[in-house]
């Protein structure tokens, strides 16, 4: 059986498509036929400059990937062929005695001295087949969603799995409450969502370009929701948008900046729970950024919280095929428009779309030619 694939020879350089054999799967294994994958930032960041974490090219790329199960082989039970499955990114190490990643393990695989993800360390979803090894179809993020999702809906799991680490780690700190999301890209718009679906009583969206912004002002309007460009009294505009509270029981920075982090810390207030989800990262690492945190008077006296999520567990996989499954995002289609859909033949173009300013979510669809 012959299986397409693209690999990307180098940081900014080129995809090739090339034909190779791929066979049945075996024991454990499942075979995967690719229908959607979306792409992240952090895809954009793959294809401009790399990863220090990528040692291997040329790479599969891609990793939020909706599938159907194509094939299964001895002694697989948890899946079954025509099922539509999506993927995580975050994958365990591979074996199976890990204390965070293994049988008996936390679950907690972005804590692995080892941890892999797909499209970094394991080859990405750029590929029309994937066979999965058998302690990815045990251990791995990989869920099956209920008849009537499609495979555009499925692809948005890894994402919006992401931002649910960051909206649930801290009990009670959305619903009836007021949050600020820096950033309305799509994170932000996953964000923004999900704080609706649990019944959040505000959200204050902050973000620096104003097409995106009325964008999804438009796109995902809500009495609850209000909207604020980037301008010299941002604090200032976001604390009154607060009242009758003093400050915003949740801040979530969704943008990639330095500037997003100064704000976000600025608006902690009593009980503020603050959660760094989009870090600064570029070829050459992670830039410090620094800051002087009262461990006294703000953490305990002020009951501050500050976290970050990056990537997500089977927990947040979990949660996310739970809200789509039960239909508790009806928008998430609005995310993407029909300048954000290619075809698989033009990958680079789905990558240089999604670095547009004005893009939420682009589709890659594998199933149109």
């Amino acid at each position: 059986m012959k299986n397409l694939v693209y690999y990307l020879d180098k940081p900014n350089g080129s995809f090739r498509a090339t034909e190779e054999e791929i066979g049945e799967p075996g024991p454990g294994e499942v075979r995967l036929r690719t229908l959607r994958t979306s792409v992240c930032q952090s895809d954009v960041v793959i294809y401009r400059q790399g990863l220090t974490r990528m040692k291997t090219w040329p790479a599969v790329i891609l990793h939020e990937a909706s599938c159907e199960v194509d094939a299964v082989g001895p002694g697989v039970r948890a899946f079954s062929t025509g099922a539509l499955v999506g993927l995580g990114c975050d994958i365990p190490c591979g074996d199976p005695s890990c204390i965070y990643c293994g049988e008996e393990g936390t679950g907690d695989w972005t804590s692995c001295p080892n941890t892999q993800a797909t499209g970094h360390e394991f080859p990405g979803f750029a590929r029309k087949y994937a066979i999965l090894p058998a302690w990815f179809v045990k251990l791995g993020p990989m869920v099956r969603f209920s008849s009537g999702i499609s495979a555009d809906e499925a692809c948005h799991l890894e994402p919006l799995a992401c931002t649910l680490e960051g909206l649930t780690r801290v009990n009670n700190c959305i619903e009836n409450r007021v949050a600020v999301l820096i950033g309305s890209g799509s994170q932000g718009v996953y964000a923004l969502q999900s704080c609706l679906a649990m019944g959040a009583r505000k959200v204050i969206l902050v973000n620096r370009g104003q097409e995106r912004l009325q964008r999804v002002l438009r796109d995902f309007a809500d009495p609850r929701v209000v909207g604020l460009p980037w301008t010299e009294d941002v604090r200032e505009r976001v604390l009154v948008e607060c009242k009758p509270f003093n400050e915003p029981h949740f801040v979530m920075v969704n943008a990639s900046a330095e500037a997003a982090y100064r704000l976000a810390v600025s608006l902690l207030g009593y009980g503020t729970v603050l959660d760094a989800h989009a870090g600064v990262k570029g070829a050459g690492g992670k830039p410090r950024i620094a800051q002087e945190v009262d461990l006294n008077n703000d953490i305990h006296y002020k009951l501050q919280c500050y976290q970050a999520t990056h990537g997500s567990s089977m927990r947040g996989i979990s949660l996310a095929r739970d809200m789509i499954n039960e239909g508790k995002l009806p928008l998430l289609n609005r995310m993407t428009n029909p300048s954000e859909r290619f075809p698989h033949t033009r990958i680079l173009d789905a990558i240089d779309r999604a670095a547009d300013p004005d893009s939420l979510k682009v589709i890659i669809d594998w199933e149109r030619g």
